[in-house]
């Protein structure tokens, strides 16, 4: 039994190892531990098992992340460097990507809507894709036929004839005939459209609903409310602004008139909700650039009137040169006049609808058709193109091959539609 005891206590001590009684017990017993420091820091990593390979691999991750850096500030300076270049480079080539027969009769016509055209002659309208492709197509027979889009409403008449066909992407939305003969046509993006009609010495002033069901009749002579320049139509269909030019005591006078055919208009005489007058000047353009804005255009400048019932005058600039050209979208609005120099034969201005200059450029450039479309400038000829960036910078200038019906950009990168006599054409510039 002894024995047994011995070797237990034994394996204790052994188990016991580290706890060193010190051999000056005190009568308590108390044990004394001696106490001792864990190095610190960079020594103890050292000291500690793995720490060589935890360092290693703290720095290919300081490597893995420097090299993901790089990559991405490489790739961000490339293409910030292809965007300068493709900003600020004038190309002055293309590549003709693809080609697409168009036989059609002379004299027709295009407009853009939306993703396709609207091909419009004397025989008929019909919706094209970009690659010529008909969607639908209306026959009609027209001496003369004018045209006005708004969204992807489009109206077209017959000038001085009595016909009116009103469309959109899906096709016919209604038709009807005049009594007299129509002068100027302007549609809504309900399909409502505004008209001017001739009889005689009396000019009358029309709305219809798409089925020729009338809004409003307004009957107009030169010696009292002057004679209609220009109209338009707002997108809702509701109110109408009319260019009025008149001579009074031998100084011409126009007049900007605003109806409205809704609630706040039905207590107003004739429904005019707002009118200005100016001495010495023509307004031979007005138009809507919304529900709620509308300008006017004069032979030396342009106003502009906010308001959704009765606009007020907003902003204004006026020119002490002549204007020579004038072109807009909704958000910006130019103009061209002669240029000052030999070496420029017109000087580009172009201004917001708050009455701001955003650019001036000096430019030399043929042109017979001028729009703004998608953000670009188009300028064109039967002959060559020249295109614009919305800050007035020349982006494309060169010689087409063809002859130049039209020209459209549809916001794809360099590319562009110039439809021909015979043809689709899209082509990158280069």
């Amino acid at each position: 039994m002894k024995d047994k005891w011995r070797e237990r206590l034994g394996r204790i001590r052994e188990k016991l190892w580290f706890l060193r009684l010190d051999e000056d017990l005190d009568i308590d017993g108390e044990i004394q531990i001696e106490e001792t420091s864990l190095p610190s820091g960079d020594s103890y990593d050292e000291e500690l098992p793995g720490s060589g390979f935890r360092e290693m691999l703290a720095k290919s991750r300081r490597w893995l992340l420097r090299k993901r850096v790089i990559a991405v500030l490489l790739v961000a300076c490339i293409a910030g460097g292809f965007a300068v270049y493709n900003n600020v480079h004038e190309f002055q080539d293309y590549v003709i990507t693809s080609s697409i027969d168009n036989e059609v009769s002379a004299g027709t016509q295009y407009k853009a809507a939306g993703k396709n055209l609207y091909r419009y002659n004397t025989d008929g309208i019909s919706c094209v894709t970009r690659d010529n492709e008909v969607k639908w197509s209306i026959t009609y027979n027209m001496q003369a036929p004018v045209a006005d889009i708004c969204g992807n409403t489009m109206a077209v008449a017959e000038q001085q004839g009595n016909q009116i066909y009103i469309v959109d992407k899906d096709g016919l939305v209604g038709s009807f005939e005049t009594l007299l003969p129509i002068l100027k046509i302007r549609v809504s993006k309900q399909g409502v459209v505004a008209v001017v009609l001739q009889e005689d010495n009396v000019t009358w002033i029309n709305m219809y609903q798409p089925d020729g069901t009338s809004i409003m009749s307004d009957k107009t002579t030169i010696p009292d409310s002057g004679y209609p320049v220009d109209i338009d139509v707002s997108p809702d269909g509701q109110k109408l602004i009319v260019s009025y030019l008149k001579t009074d005591k031998g100084i011409i006078t126009s007049d900007i008139v605003f109806y409205h055919f809704g609630a706040a208009g039905q207590s107003q005489d004739d429904h005019i909700v707002a009118q200005e007058s100016f001495e010495e000047a023509v307004m031979p353009e007005v138009y809507f650039t919304g529900n709620s804005r509308a300008v006017a255009v004069s032979d030396r400048g342009y106003v502009v009137y906010r308001g959704s019932n009765a606009p007020k005058k907003a902003a204004s600039v006026e020119f002490e040169e002549e204007i020579i050209s004038c072109f807009h979208d909704e958000d910006r609005i130019g103009f061209l006049f002669r240029g000052s120099t030999e070496e420029y034969n017109y000087r580009m201005e172009l201004y917001d609808y708050r009455g701001k200059r955003k650019a001036v450029r000096d430019i030399n450039a043929e042109f017979d058709e001028i729009k703004i479309e998608n953000g670009q400038i188009l300028m064109y000829s039967d002959s060559g193109c020249d295109i614009f960036t919305s800050s007035g910078r020349k982006r494309f200038s060169a010689a087409y091959e063809k002859e130049i019906t039209e020209v459209f950009y549809f916001s794809e990168f360099r590319r562009y539609l110039i439809v021909t006599r015979n043809s689709f054409d899209k082509i990158r510039i280069s």
